[in-house]
């Protein structure tokens, strides 16, 4: 198994226990410790990361303990709920395809492995683009985090012969209930706030399959994951590569421009945060799916996954000041959604977030948090 997953898989013990000296000595933990831990000796950190012998001592000691912090010192909260839908009937803990909203790089699954760690579940493997494997730190840190590599290329045969072999993974992780995996729902952040399960995703994972269409997902065992921020993770930078991509036709990023969209993510307050875990795929609706001809089964399925995922998500008060801002009334705040205060403080954060961009940049950002309001 690990010859054909080598080069994809998360790092073992063995592997994650003979980066560690490295790791700690990069600047990518240097930078870190000085956000997190301003008022320790520079070598608190770099200390806490030697020290790590498992992969499940990066996570707890290291991963889960930074996200406390950010949650901490950018004035975040958390909560969460569906944590009983990963149970059996008979008590034990199932293992699951968490198809996910796509917000933040490294936030939406961060805060996932942490609920899971609060509520003392096994952490799942996490995919993710190797776009975002910036340099060896990067690397080193997230496969010790339980990283699957996921390929991207603009080489339709490379896209193919690596699909092949991701799914097949998560396939073999999840049937055998060795362990979940977290996979976003799409391929990049969503921009729009619309979150639509992308279909090419779905024939991916049906890509390892030997049954029928509904036998393939339900061994996948699918269970949509909403994570609802009150204040947009990056929304600004969002809001500006939609508007370049509508007016040129494509958006070209910038070197190190994912790698800046981490920290900003990490670093800005996102107010109140929750993820709900949804009830997994029924029989009924992969059923429903199997149903249609030939593509039209994907095509129904991302449309269940994205009624799942938009019925769960959590609206906040900037959703619906957003919305009432956009249309120059008070009608969510006659009802109680908001207050007055509430829509002050997103005036203020999406002046703040669009200075010096163009105007509309600002009404976009708007419009994205209303968004949620009319799916």
């Amino acid at each position: 198994m690990d010859d054909l997953y080598k080069n994809i898989r998360p790092y073992t013990d063995e592997e994650a226990a003979a980066v560690m000296p490295s790791l700690a000595a990069s600047p990518l933990v240097a930078s870190a410790a000085k956000v997190l831990y301003p008022d320790k000796d520079p070598d608190y950190l770099p200390g806490i990361i030697r020290s790590c012998r498992t992969v499940e001592d990066f996570q707890v000691k290291v991963i889960a303990e930074a996200l406390r912090m950010d949650l901490e010192l950018t004035h975040s909260t958390l909560s969460y709920s569906g944590i009983e839908n990963f149970f059996e009937s008979d008590g034990s803990v199932g293992s699951f395809v968490l198809l996910s909203t796509h917000r933040d790089i490294v936030l939406d699954p961060a805060l996932v492995e942490y609920t899971l760690h609060l509520n003392n579940l096994p952490k799942t493997e996490i995919a993710a683009g190797d776009n975002l494997l910036a340099s060896r730190d990067i690397e080193d840190a997230m496969r010790s985090n339980r990283m699957i590599k996921v390929v991207r290329s603009d080489n339709p045969r490379i896209v193919y012969s690596t699909s092949r072999v991701l799914s097949s993974y998560i396939r073999a992780k999840v049937a055998s209930g060795e362990r979940s995996v977290w996979i976003a729902h799409r391929g990049g952040r969503t921009k729009d706030g619309y979150d639509r399960t992308e279909q090419g995703l779905l024939k991916m994972l049906a890509m390892s399959g030997s049954g029928s269409f509904a036998e393939n997902f339900a061994e996948l065992r699918i269970m949509p994951v909403t994570i609802s921020y009150e204040y947009e993770t990056c929304g600004a930078l969002k809001v500006m590569e939609s508007i370049t991509k509508a007016r040129q036709g494509y958006y070209h990023k910038q070197p190190g421009e994912d790698v800046n969209s981490m920290l900003q993510g990490f670093i800005q307050p996102k107010g109140r945060i929750h993820v709900d875990f949804c009830k997994p795929l029924t029989a009924e609706e992969l059923s429903l799916a199997d149903s249609a001809q030939h593509n039209e089964k994907f095509r129904i399925l991302s449309e269940i996954l994205d009624r799942r995922l938009t019925a769960s998500f959590k609206l906040w008060p900037t959703n619906y000041a957003a919305a009432d801002l956009l249309a120059e009334g008070d009608r969510y705040l006659k009802q109680g959604c908001y207050t007055v205060e509430d829509r002050e403080r997103l005036v203020a954060r999406c002046k703040h977030e669009t200075e010096g961009m163009p105007e509309e940049v600002y009404t976009g950002l708007l419009e994205l948090y209303a968004a949620h309001l009319n799916k």
